[in-house]
């Protein structure tokens, strides 16, 4: 009776959840991605990376070499999630800031607020010129 019972909890207990896994190694929904938004000013945001895979309607994940600029800095990933609509991001992965007296290098940013707020994640190093 007691071996049934183990193995009736060996078997409730091992159970693993249904996790959602992307596998953004197997291809890419698109090739070389430009994203552009004009903003006031004659300033602009603009997102470009080697490939893109969906992963909502708005959300797409980006991969090799991603950039995030505008005309004040350039923000540089190799994979970052990103928001099209809000022009929002974020990446775990190492990242490099650059602006014209700035330059930061991070384990991972955030960017809010359609582009206006800038947060890094993780371990940083912050150079002014």
């Amino acid at each position: 009776m007691s071996f049934i019972l183990f193995i009736f909890l060996y078997f409730q207990y091992n159970q693993k959840e249904d996790i959602r896994k992307l596998d953004y190694e197997i291809g890419a929904d698109l090739i070389n991605p430009k994203f552009l938004k004009e903003k006031k000013n004659n300033n602009y945001l603009k997102v470009v990376a080697k490939k893109a895979s969906f992963i909502s309607d708005s959300e797409i994940f980006l991969e090799g070499d991603v950039k995030y600029s505008s005309n004040n800095f350039i923000l540089e990933s190799n994979k970052v999630n990103f928001d099209q609509d809000n022009f929002e991001a974020y990446s775990s992965e190492k990242t490099l800031f650059r602006s014209n007296k700035i330059f930061v290098t991070s384990q991972g940013f955030r960017i809010k607020d359609r582009g206006n707020v800038i947060s890094f994640i993780g371990k940083c190093k912050l150079t002014i010129q």
